[in-house]
């Protein structure tokens, strides 16, 4: 037995698989900033609703839950991020041990932790996070069901697919993707006439039903805002190259590639993978089919929505990983080790390397950008000195530091919420569905601050006098400066109580 195969079939390697992953990308979140849109969603778990403008509930609660421990909000944030994902890790070595055995399972953490997407997605807690969680647990109850036959384990994918659906929507692919699966596969078919089934679509159903009734009460404004963002907006066609290029970066230009080469190549049928046996022909047409529906789906929305980004394929990858991590481990124990090894370090050089590249932009600045306050991977860096320079100018103008922040996008007042001292709440002038917490009669009795880059204060001034009925008083410009190089020039107004 070759060293390789004795490492992919102790039970102690995935401990050191994922403390490995913790310690990796905790430290890298040392040198790094919370990113605008995480810290978008710890505004929301500040604020706890059954819903939000954009999204479901969810990650607002897991955020609650961890900030509550921590005093340092920024460090917990950061802890629990990847926490989160060595979390999401755990699961899917659990989902794939139990559908095939430990090597398997370990090869299958290994192509996640050489995948862009899901390490260096350590680095940013997300929507996305709770709802793959659930997808995973959802994918391993449908494989305790197979392996039992016991329709039971329909109650606990119910509520599985509930919390994952109050993470975000693109849950309801899975109930659905099982259903093809049912009637495509004659084994599956069964499910269809048990009563658990349904109860446990009933139960998925009153889970998310407090959603949906906020929805209902704030004119479908998430339903309409997934809909509008997905299904409207663009030319035909006009993001279709850029969501098949970018999820071969996203996905690992090595293992994507690979998976799809040898799908089309037909070396991921079930003879290879499953031996050719009944139960097994089914967990392969399950995975193949929850892979492709999703796949599918959002192949058709680029062509379609104002907005296609690559990451909404991220759980049809969890089934396509699975089906390659058998084919990689079936090679292996076949004594084909050399050309695996090749791929995963080939992969995972290309990770580090485009980490090392962004890291150097973020605080080096080595490529040229365009001007300062252009959005960029700035975003990462500074903004605890940004923060501090708000502070000591409102301290110059013998200002308190008011309760609200306004910018034009969500982004930047929120993470100004976030590292400012006292956390004021963030205002939209672009997006003024988001100001739960921030009403206008509030903001106009207690005050504000109005943040915004150079280049576009003067329409932004007049928007938010306009709709504050107020004049803001101009306290000064800020230019963060970091390595030498400019982060981002910020103008900073007052609007008086």
């Amino acid at each position: 037995m070759t060293f390789v195969d004795r490492f992919l079939k102790s039970k102690l390697t995935i401990w050191v698989i994922l403390v490995i992953h913790f310690i990796i990308w905790i430290l890298f979140f040392t040198v790094l900033d919370v990113h605008p849109d995480m810290a978008d969603h710890w505004i929301w778990s500040r604020y706890l609703s059954l819903g939000y403008y954009e999204h479901p509930p969810f990650v607002a609660l897991t955020m609650r839950l961890v900030t509550l421990v921590f005093s340092d909000i920024v460090f917990g944030l950061k802890l629990g991020s990847v926490l989160f994902s060595v979390l999401i890790l755990l699961m899917g070595y659990l989902t794939a041990k139990t559908l095939y055995d430990t090597r398997t399972a370990l090869v299958y953490v290994l192509i996640l932790t050489a995948t862009p997407y899901f390490s260096m997605g350590s680095l940013f807690w997300h929507i996305d996070q709770p709802y793959m969680l659930f997808w995973l647990i959802c994918l391993l109850v449908m494989v305790k069901q197979m392996n039992s036959g016991n329709a039971n384990w329909m109650l606990l994918f119910g509520v599985s697919a509930g919390l994952g659906s109050m993470s975000k929507y693109i849950m309801i692919l899975l109930p659905l993707s099982m259903l093809i699966w049912c009637v495509v596969n004659i084994e599956a078919r069964k499910l269809l006439t048990k009563w658990q089934t349904y109860a446990g679509a009933l139960i998925a159903l009153l889970i998310v039903f407090p959603n949906i009734y906020w929805n209902y009460h704030n004119e479908w404004v998430t339903f309409n805002f997934v809909l509008d963002k997905g299904l409207k907006g663009a030319s035909f066609g006009v993001h279709f190259l850029h969501f098949i290029t970018s999820q071969f970066v996203l996905f690992s230009i090595v293992y994507s590639v690979y998976f799809w080469w040898k799908l089309v190549t037909k070396n991921l049928n079930s003879q290879t993978l499953f031996e050719g046996n009944g139960k097994a022909s089914q967990k392969h047409s399950f995975l193949l089919i929850t892979g492709l529906v999703t796949m599918a789906l959002f192949t058709v929305t680029s062509f379609l929505g104002s907005r296609t980004d690559p990451h909404w394929v991220n759980v049809a990858y969890f089934s396509f990983f699975l089906m390659l991590a058998r084919y990689i481990s079936t090679e292996i124990s076949q004594g084909r080790i050399g050309k695996q090894v090749f791929l995963f370090f080939g992969s995972t050089a290309f990770n580090f390397t485009i980490l090392i590249i962004v890291l150097l932009q973020i605080h080096y600045i080595f490529i040229p950008v365009k001007f300062p306050d252009a959005p960029s991977l700035r975003n990462l860096a500074a903004w605890e000195m940004t923060a501090d320079q708000i502070e000591e100018l409102c301290e110059e103008k013998r200002l308190d530091l008011p309760p609200f922040v306004i910018s034009r996008e969500y982004q930047l007042a929120s993470v100004l919420g976030l590292y400012l001292e006292d956390h004021p709440w963030p205002h939209s002038i672009e997006k003024a569905l988001r100001n739960q917490w921030s009403p206008v009669e509030k903001v106009k009795s207690q005050g504000a601050l109005l943040i915004c880059p150079t280049r576009e204060c003067t329409k932004l001034l007049q928007k938010a006098e306009k709709r504050f009925s107020s004049s803001f008083r101009y306290l000064g410009e800020i230019k963060t400066q970091h390595n030498g190089k400019v982060m981002r020039k910020l103008k900073v107004f007052y609007l008086e109580p």
